[in-house]
């Protein structure tokens, strides 16, 4: 067993921790499209061999997060147009079907955790407080998540929201768009708390939509090609 490969299977979750720490940078948008990934920085940073870094970017590579090409490097994955807007269609689909089975089989506790989640995002929607408000947002699609119980779609849900993290969180700072989202969480939340899966499903692909809509533009209008 060569030195690597006993430092690989003694740190275990190495390479898992790696592509966290990576997948966290491009959601928070400190990773950008693009953007240069430097293998020897993050082996150091780790305090590990180039391996685990290795195989931590093959994932990520498999999951369309980065770009690996053999002597000219790696960087962020930079999504065509096309891509983009597929990629909003697809979410507004695997969100609706959430939206659909959270209204199913949502329990008490999560009714009263989407209730409050709706008026947080009430609340910072009427302060237009964009970045509060994209938080909010998060929060409460991740109670929607959890109402589904059905962590495999989750699981796609989350890759797409992933993959188009660093174009969406501008959507927010669109006039008007605060308003309008947040009138169509309200449509998607009074489906879910009372039972109505078929109009849960409907308005949670027509909140989707709207933003997909206007993140149309927003990559039309950015150059993305």
């Amino acid at each position: 067993m060569t030195e690597e490969s006993a430092e690989t299977l003694g740190s275990g979750r190495m390479p898992e921790r790696i592509r966290l720490h990576v997948e966290g940078q491009i959601n928070a948008a400190v990773l950008k499209p693009g953007q240069p990934i430097d293998e020897r920085a993050l082996a150091e940073q780790f305090g590990t061999s180039r391996t685990p870094v290795r195989e931590a970017l093959l994932v990520l590579q498999d999951r369309g997060l980065v770009d690996i090409v053999p002597r000219s490097g790696i960087q962020v994955h930079r999504p065509t147009a096309e891509e983009l807007v597929a990629m909003m269609e697809a979410l507004g689909e695997l969100e609706g079907v959430l939206a659909r089975l959270a209204a199913l089989r949502a329990d008490d506790v999560q009714r009263h955790e989407l209730a409050q989640a709706l008026a947080t995002t009430a609340d910072c929607a009427d302060r237009k407080d964009s970045a509060a408000y994209e938080s909010a947002n998060a929060v409460l699609h991740a109670v929607i998540y959890r109402a589904s119980a059905n962590p495999f779609i989750v699981e796609q849900a989350q890759r797409v929201r992933l993959r188009i993290a660093a174009y969406r969180g501008r959507l927010f700072e669109k006039p008007g768009r605060l308003k309008a989202s947040q009138q169509e969480h309200v449509q998607v939340v009074e489906a879910i708390l009372a039972g109505d899966a078929v109009a849960a499903a409907e308005a949670m692909r027509d909140h989707i939509s709207a933003g997909g809509r206007l993140f149309a533009d927003l990559v039309l209008r950015s150059g993305v090609r």
